[in-house]
């Protein structure tokens, strides 16, 4: 059941973390993320490319490999899972969603004070009780303890150096939409928060998790990410009936029925004849049941870039 549970709070780690900040740093590297990339053809020969991408950043990014750069400027639109400059009405409206199912309203502030002692990012800060779990969550993944054992740069995720490529392109769309997200991970706020609160308790779990996911990555080991997701699966299948209806409703919300939906997104951009470029979390591409398998599942060939 541990093993389940670090699983299954681990990709609420990488959904949430957020996409950092890009800005102009020292010793900026050219990034190979093209084992990330796949081009998914029908049996017309139409297609477009499926790419994962990592929220968090770790190195300065000059640019990325030669093909994903290559597929990004002949793209005729770019889609990531949602746009990362909200509008001012957008972001009243983030700021509702994330007082809905605060911690404080679910009676679990005894957790919170006992993250407060362990976290800088949070020590003092009684007030971010006011929140759900999610924005503790983002707020954990910002601490500097994390952020340093973790390896995790604040300014180079490797999404937004893409959302801003597509910003100077112009050709920028969103997968699902930042008012969805919040929709989304408010509703999982009302029914597991306590659960995150007590795996985010675990801090030397989060730190572990967080830097095993960045290192996979970044070495470019997208055998990492199929057996965390299979082994997810595997162990869901073996928890008794009234376990596994609950964490089996967590993971569809949070990841498979949004893969169906990424996998849609793009059958429709080859049903239309573009050739589009569809990042989203690399999470979502693995398994069993990830965006690759239910692609080859409807009969498109899935070709990796590498």
């Amino acid at each position: 059941m541990k093993k389940l549970v670090k699983l299954i709070i681990v990709l609420v780690l990488v959904m949430v973390s957020g996409c950092t900040t890009q800005k102009k740093e020292e010793n900026a590297r050219v990034i190979d993320t093209s084992m990330f990339l796949y081009k998914v053809s029908n049996q017309e020969g139409n297609y477009s490319y499926l790419f994962g991408t990592c929220h968090p950043g770790r190195y300065p990014i000059k640019s990325l490999d030669k093909t994903t750069e290559k597929v990004l400027d002949e793209s005729d639109s770019i889609y990531l899972e949602c746009d990362m400059k909200p509008s001012p009405k957008e972001t009243e409206e983030i700021t509702k969603y994330n007082t809905y199912n605060s911690i404080r309203d679910l009676g679990l502030e005894d957790k919170y004070e006992n993250l407060m002692k362990q976290y800088k990012s949070l020590k003092g800060k009684p007030g971010y009780a006011l929140y759900n779990v999610f924005v503790i969550n983002s707020l954990i993944n910002s601490d500097p303890e994390v952020l340093n054992k973790a390896n995790i740069s604040k300014f180079s995720a490797i999404d937004k150096y893409i959302y801003e490529y597509a910003q100077k392109k112009k050709n920028f769309k969103e997968v699902e939409g930042i008012e969805f997200q919040m929709k989304l991970i408010t509703e999982l706020s009302g029914d597991y928060s306590e659960t995150i609160l007590d795996n985010l308790a675990n801090k030397e779990m989060v730190i572990k998790s967080a830097k095993e996911d960045l290192d996979a990555y970044y070495s470019g080991n997208t055998q990492y990410y199929e057996d965390e997701q299979n082994l997810l699966l595997n162990q869901l299948e073996q928890l008794n009936d009234s376990d596994k209806e609950k964490y089996e409703k967590y993971w569809n919300i949070l990841a498979y029925n949004r893969n169906i939906h990424m996998k849609d997104t793009l059958a429709d951009s080859i049903h239309n004849n573009k050739h589009d470029f569809i990042g989203v979390g690399c999470k979502h591409l693995y398994g069993k049941k990830g965006i690759i398998q239910l692609l080859k599942d409807d009969g498109y060939l899935v070709e990796c870039m590498k």
